[in-house]
C-alpha cells in the first residue's frame, strides 16, 4: 500500500512540472515594443511614446545544433534571430552567431528555485546578460483559452507557452525609469493569444519596403548596392526612428527624426549587407536590405 501510494504521489509531482502548453514551434509571432514616458506638466500621467518595435517569427524550420534540434526564430521575414527548443518544460536558446545554448524560461520551475544564467536580451543590439532568478509564485491562469501555467521570478512574469510579458527575451529592468517595456502582443495560427484572445491582429503592423501592400506610405532607399552614402525618399512626411543593423544583427546606427520625407544616411562600417529600418509613430515597421561596397 505504501508502495503505491509513493508510486502515486511521484506520478503527481512529474505531471506538475511537465509544461501542458508546449512552445510554439510554427505560426507564431511576438511583437515586442519599448516606450518612452513623456511629461506635459501640468498633467500628473505621461504620454507614452513608441521608441522601438521587434517582431520575432517561428516558421516551422527545423535546424540542428550541436546534435539537438531546434525551432528557428526570425526577426520576421528577413533576418535569423537563433533557435529554440523545449526539454522538460524548460526552454533554450542560442543566438544566431553561436552555438551555445542558454536557459531562457523554465516552465516547470518550483518555488523558491533559483535558476542559473538565464538569458536575458536587449532591444538595442544582439547583446545579452545572464542572469540568476529565484522563483517567487507559481500559479496558473486562462490565456488565450488555455490554462497556462504563470511562474514569477522577481521582476518578470513568465506564461506557459508564450514567454515573458515584458518581452520574447524579457530585456533587462523590464520597467525602469522613464521607459516601459511589453510583449506588446502573440499570435498563434493568425489569431491573437495575448494580451486578449481575438481575431484581431496585432495593432502593430511589419511592412517590408519591398512588398508594401499594407500601406499607404513608400520608400525609395538608393544608391544599392553603396560606396557608404545612403538616400531615403519617402512619399509623404513622417515622424519615426531609422536603425541601421548589420547582418549579425548588431546596431550601427540609429537615431529619431521628425515630419521628414527625405533622410540623407552616411554608412559607416566594413562591406557587407545590412538592414535599414524605419519604425513610425503609427506602429508600422518598414525593412529594406542594402548592400555596401
Amino acid at each position: 500500500m505504501r508502495l503505491l501510494l509513493l508510486a502515486a504521489l511521484l506520478m503527481m509531482n512529474v505531471l506538475a512540472v511537465q509544461a501542458q502548453v508546449p512552445f510554439p514551434t510554427s505560426n507564431a509571432t511576438w511583437t515586442n515594443t519599448q516606450y518612452a514616458y513623456v511629461w506635459n506638466p501640468p498633467n500628473p500621467i505621461p504620454d507614452l511614446n513608441l521608441i522601438d518595435l521587434d517582431v520575432y517569427c517561428v516558421l516551422g524550420q527545423d535546424t540542428t545544433i550541436q546534435s539537438n534540434q531546434y525551432t528557428a526564430i526570425y526577426y520576421c521575414q528577413y533576418m535569423y534571430k537563433g533557435a529554440l527548443r523545449e526539454v522538460n518544460s524548460a526552454v533554450y536558446f542560442v543566438p544566431a552567431d553561436s552555438t551555445q545554448e542558454y536557459l531562457l524560461y523554465d516552465f516547470g520551475a518550483q518555488v523558491g528555485q533559483t535558476l542559473q544564467n538565464v538569458y536575458v536580451g536587449n532591444h538595442f543590439d544582439e547583446s545579452f546578460m545572464l542572469q540568476d532568478f529565484t522563483v517567487q509564485q507559481t500559479g496558473t491562469e486562462i490565456i488565450g483559452g488555455i490554462s497556462r501555467r504563470i511562474v514569477n521570478v522577481e521582476s518578470y512574469r513568465w506564461i506557459e507557452g508564450i514567454g515573458c510579458e515584458t518581452g520574447l527575451f524579457m530585456e533587462p529592468w523590464p520597467n525602469v525609469s522613464n521607459y516601459e517595456n511589453r510583449l506588446e502582443c502573440f499570435t498563434l495560427n493568425d489569431q491573437m493569444v495575448y494580451p486578449n484572445e481575438s481575431t484581431e491582429p496585432c495593432p502593430y503592423v511589419f511592412v517590408d519596403v519591398n512588398n508594401p501592400e499594407n500601406s499607404f506610405i513608400s520608400f525609395e532607399v538608393y544608391p544599392n548596392p553603396t560606396l557608404g552614402n545612403i538616400n531615403i525618399q519617402i512619399n509623404s512626411p513622417i515622424s519615426g526612428f531609422l536603425v541601421i543593423s548589420n547582418s549579425l544583427g548588431q546596431v550601427v546606427d540609429r537615431f529619431q527624426f521628425r515630419n521628414k520625407q527625405q533622410l540623407e544616411i552616411e554608412l559607416e562600417g566594413p562591406k557587407g549587407l545590412y538592414m535599414v529600418e524605419i519604425f513610425t509613430e503609427s506602429g508600422e515597421r518598414f525593412t529594406s536590405r542594402i548592400l555596401r561596397h
